[in-house]
């Protein structure tokens, strides 16, 4: 057989990962959460030429690299957070290709390297983590590609390659140091990297001169890769940093400080140089381990918790709102394709690595056969220790997910052969023993601390919720209201209640929709969707005054409300649109916040306004558990009270269309009232019509992009 072949089923897989992430990521843009918020914040500054100014007055300093790869993506889609994500979603896919390659390089088969690569791009978390804005996966991509090249810089090394091995040695140095600018976790790790590439050269009939050269290279192009971060920073603080600062509040916040976690956070961003505050931070977490040096003791048991505990976590959804409800079947899948498949993952590491390390130490040339699984056992066991010291979270696991998928695949497939092989050596047995002990410890974590109960229900509510989706999809409202009470009895969400709501309102029960969307409020009170709900049923019902208090929520947006409603609220528009009133949610978009003008309120367009509309006179319309087809009004005549009071403009143009037929009315500074004539066109299925109203823009001094002030809009007659 060719070797050098391409394994088409290994580019199905990649292409079939690289659908997988694509199909999560185009859900509507998820709500930026952990640390997001802050990558996001810094990409902004540098797109707008700020520099690091963020820094300035936060509690750490980050490494550069994500910031700026976000802040360049940003570049290449026109500032588009949304799709700001597509690039790193093409390394995550690469990713999958690269864990493949640290698989044949440790000695796995074909089926073994297509098995990886498929529970690579199957895994829910890295798929996920495609589309956060967070360092894991150019970090897991960088790193990952050092290690490769380092096991190909091995084989070129034995192979007596002359000039090829210093190729690889090189490149590897330079992914190295750009994986600790994206993370500086590895930065630590690096002297054992040293030891092992002179061990490996040494193993390689390499004199010890020699042996120590490709180690100095390599400390030196890393080194290299460091340095334009590091003098910037020498330069711009009191002292030089070499990376980040992250380990310095960690030394203070996670050691058992007498202040609370807010309180760290405001004294240390009332230092505004970045070398001062974690001076500063360092200082007070050394002089808490002085007073009670136990402390490093006692946090283990938790960390160990926290590295090792299947702990479903918003990072692996990617939701418009956490307060929501998964879609169902991204649920159910989360429980197979996440948590079930770590498991699996994990233990079938543990079995692969002792069966590597079993195989080694049997072979002929020992200690070049121990090499690679050695470097992988290094990195996980060297990545537990610090988490063990430091801080644990369950997103940590990513930083050696490829070692441990690529130890599963290579190793698992030896444990056959190795066990008809008896050869019942201490040490045999004592890497046994060593295994399952191991093995015992995290599996018992693992099981034991898993939120079963959680699962078992969010599940249950999966399923019924799925059948009700598909019952309301197919018209039948008595199958979706039995399905959504079955989901209730499983889990009361708000969710939960919100769906058997819309069915009661689609039935005509507005009392029984209005009860559980006031149980949806009360299970989530700041849950947009929850008050927004209340809000239409309110509406529908007549009660203004409620319907405005319920419309305005808590501590909710009202940008927020506008947004959603108009995507989410399917209540039969008005004839005549009062703007601003607080009853106007889901019949008009891409407009701001109402604000008072005069005796009235209105609101700004953003250029690019758009109304929902009724076509049919009140009188004619059905109730809406009858159905009887609207009859337009001849003809159709849209009437707007209008405003542009633009600051470089005395004359603006407005463009008004309907159903693809534009119109341009001339606006000035002063209200007036513009009539259109409308296209004969049919009402939709509620009777609507959708008017879309295009204007110039300007900036206001707040920064919004404003196009014209709106008052009221109505279909009528002249």
């Amino acid at each position: 057989m060719n070797q050098r072949r391409p394994d088409l089923i290994l580019l199905l897989i990649l292409l079939a990962a690289l659908l997988y992430r694509l199909a999560l990521w185009a859900q509507p843009l998820h709500q930026p959460a952990n640390d997001e918020n802050e990558y996001i914040a810094v990409a902004y500054d540098l797109l707008a030429g700020r520099g690091w100014v963020f820094y300035e007055s936060y509690h750490w300093l980050r490494a550069p690299l994500y910031p700026l790869w976000l802040a360049g993506s940003l570049a290449l889609v026109g500032g588009d957070l949304h799709r700001a994500a597509l690039p790193t979603i093409l390394l995550s896919t690469l990713n999958v290709g690269l864990i493949a390659i640290l698989t044949r390089q440790l000695g796995g088969g074909r089926g073994a390297v297509r098995g990886v690569a498929l529970a690579a791009a199957g895994l829910l978390t890295f798929a996920t983590f495609a589309s956060l804005y967070m360092a894991e996966t150019l970090f897991t991509f960088l790193f990952t590609a050092a290690m490769v090249a380092l096991l190909h810089w091995r084989t070129c090394l034995r192979a007596a390659a002359p000039t090829r091995h210093w190729y690889w040695l090189g490149l590897a140095a330079v992914a190295y140091g750009l994986a600790v600018l994206t993370r500086s976790l590895p930065l630590a790790f690096l002297p054992i990297v040293l030891l092992w590439i002179g061990a490996v050269a040494r193993g390689a009939g390499r004199r010890w001169g020699q042996a120590g050269g490709a180690a100095l290279v390599f400390a030196l192009l890393v080194a290299a890769t460091l340095a334009p971060w590091t003098i910037r920073n020498c330069r711009a603080y009191t002292a030089c940093i070499t990376v980040e600062t992250g380990f310095s509040f960690n030394m203070w916040a996670f050691n058992e400080p007498r202040e609370s976690i807010a309180e760290i956070l405001r004294v240390l961003e009332q230092i505004p140089d970045p070398a001062e505050r974690a001076a500063f931070a360092t200082a007070q977490g050394r002089q808490r381990i002085q007073e009670d040096p136990l402390i490093l003791v006692r946090k283990i048991p938790a960390n160990w918790l926290y590295l090792w505990r299947v702990r479903p976590i918003q990072d692996r959804f990617l939701m418009a709102t956490y307060y929501a409800d998964p879609p169902p079947v991204l649920f159910i899948w989360a429980v197979l394709a996440d948590d079930l498949l770590y498991l699996l993952i994990t233990a079938t590491a543990g079995v692969g690595a002792a069966a590597l390390l079993w195989q080694a130490w049997t072979a002929p040339q020992r200690w070049q056969q121990l090499a690679p699984p050695l470097l992988l056992l290094g990195w996980i066991g060297y990545v537990v220790v610090a988490t063990m010291f430091t801080h644990g979270e369950a997103r940590y696991r990513h930083f050696f997910f490829p070692q441990l998928l690529a130890l599963a695949g290579a190793g698992l497939a030896l444990v056959p052969l190795l066990w008809r092989t008896r050869t019942p050596q201490a040490l045999h047995w004592a890497l046994l023993g060593s295994a399952a002990v191991v093995l015992g410890l995290w599996l018992h974590t693992a099981l034991t601390s898993y939120p079963a109960d959680w699962a078992w229900r969010g599940v249950g509510r999966s399923w019924y919720t799925l059948h009700g989706d598909w019952a309301l999809a197919r018209g039948d409202l008595d199958r979706a209201q039995h399905a959504y009470q079955q989901a209730l009895r499983y889990r009361r969400s708000a969710d939960s209640f919100i769906n058997l709501g819309r069915v009661y309102v689609q039935q005509g029960e507005l009392e029984l929709a209005a009860e559980n969307f006031r149980k949806a409020r009360q299970t989530e009170r700041i849950y947009v969707a929850a008050s927004t709900s209340l809000g239409d049923v309110y509406r529908r019902m007549g009660q203004d005054e409620a319907a405005r208090r319920a419309f305005a929520g808590t501590n909710v947006s009202e940008q927020d409300v506008l947004d959603w409603s108009w995507q989410h609220l399917t209540a039969p528009p008005p004839a005549h649109l009062q703007i601003g009133d607080g009853l106007d949610f889901g019949f008009i978009a891409g407009v701001y916040p109402a604000e008072a003008n005069g005796d009235t309120l209105v609101r700004w367009s953003n250029g690019h306004a758009r109304l929902r509309l009724s076509l049919v006179p009140p009188a004619q319309r059905c109730p809406p558990e009858q159905a009887c087809p609207p009859t337009p009004l001849k003809p159709p005549l849209l009437q707007l009270r209008v405003a542009a009071p633009h600051p470089t403009q005395a004359r603006v143009p407005m463009q008004v269309c309907a159903a693809d037929v534009c119109q341009t009315v001339l606006l000035g500074a002063d209200w007036r009232v513009v009539q259109v004539a409308l296209p004969h066109i049919p009402p939709d299925a509620a009777g609507g019509l959708e008017v879309q109203l295009r204007s110039p823009t300007f900036v206001a001094p707040d920064g919004r992009t404003l196009g014209v002030l709106l008052d009221w809009a109505r279909i009528g007659p002249e």
